[in-house]
Parts: C-alpha cells; structure tokens; sequence
C-alpha cells in the first residue's frame, strides 16, 4: 500500500510540473492576445472575434495545463505581448481559430454527405 502510495504522489508531482508543450504555450499567448483585445479593441468586429477567441482558447488550454503550469505560462506570455506586436499576435491566433472552424465545417460536411 504505501509502495502503491508514493508512486501515485510521485506521478501526480511529475504531471504537476511538467513543462507546457510549445502548442499549449501558443494557446496561453492567443487566450492573454484575445483576452486584451476583447476590452480594448474599438472596433465593435474587432470585439466580438476576440471574445470568441477568448473562449476558442480556453477551451484548448483548460484541458493541456493545471492551475501551476497556466501561472507559469501566463508569466512567460505576457513578457512576448508588448504594445509593438500585439496586434500581429492577435492576427495570428485570429487565423488560427478560423482554421480550427474551417476544419470543423469540412468534418461536419463531410459527415452530413455521408448520410445522404
């Protein structure tokens, strides 16, 4: 019991600490651009797509990191958004939530002829 003990405590430590993957570390940047944007962008558009993004990215880095590791990637992205590229950051994960979308509408297409 106790052998069974500590090496559940010890996988649980390594999860814990494990180091983001890069992706996950792409999702955190495009969650803070989005996050940024959803309040301070004037364009009404503008707005709303980064809103969307807020949730678009959520949902993705919810499942890849734990509080500890989201902490740490929070404080390494924010130092990479500066006034300079942020709207170039932002561009970038605009694209890639519009990917993610364009790769559902063609699943869903293809799965509705499928039933035809």
């Amino acid at each position: 019991r106790k052998a069974i003990r500590l090496i559940a405590g010890l996988t649980l430590a390594v999860v814990a600490t494990a180091p983001a993957a890069p992706q996950a570390t792409s999702d955190v940047r495009c969650l803070m651009a989005s996050n940024l944007f959803s309040g301070a962008a004037k364009n009404p558009k503008a707005r709303k797509l980064a809103e969307a993004g807020k949730y678009f990215f959520l949902g993705r880095v919810a499942g890849r990191l734990n509080e500890q590791q989201l902490r740490a990637q929070m404080l390494a992205q924010a130092k990479s958004i500066t006034p300079a590229n942020a709207a170039n950051v932002m561009q970038g994960c605009a694209r890639q939530m519009q990917n993610g979308a364009a790769m559902v509408d063609r699943v869903s297409k293809q799965l509705a002829a499928r039933k035809k």
